[in-house]
């Protein structure tokens, strides 16, 4: 019995479904974003504009200080940029966004109270505005 469930299953394996997952890893923090962001851009002005400074022979550290003020509002903008326009998990069965309904597996929620008190939560539907 069981070799014929096993030829069943290699012969007629079940249908997969594709599905997009988001999976945010580390930053969730949007501060701790915009400042990474704003720091390696005002680095990498810095390497830009002394790599400039160095080519050009002038003795002027208006380049230097230009390239870092670009850098540094360029990675600020750059940062604010991407916490504002990354996508927003998730965790519910249906999800209903902009007229679309998604299907997803569920994030279930636990939770304990007390040594007696433990619940499990399961959301079913997301409405986003």
């Amino acid at each position: 019995m069981t070799l014929v469930a096993l030829l069943a299953l290699v012969l007629f394996p079940a249908g997969g479904f594709a599905q997009v997952e988001v999976q945010r890893r580390g930053e969730e923090n949007p501060v701790l974003t915009v400042s990474k962001s704003t720091i390696y851009g005002g680095l990498a002005g810095l390497v830009l504009g002394g790599a400039l400074a160095l080519a050009v022979n002038e003795n002027e550290g208006d380049i230097v200080k230009w390239f870092f003020v670009a850098g540094t509002f360029g990675g600020f903008g750059a940062g604010v940029y991407h916490v504002t326009h990354r996508p927003a998990p998730s965790s519910a069965l249906f999800s209903i966004s902009s007229g679309r309904v998604d299907v997803a597996m569920p994030a279930p929620w636990f939770s304990a109270s007390g040594p007696k008190e433990r619940t499990v939560r399961v959301p079913l539907l997301d409405i986003g505005y």
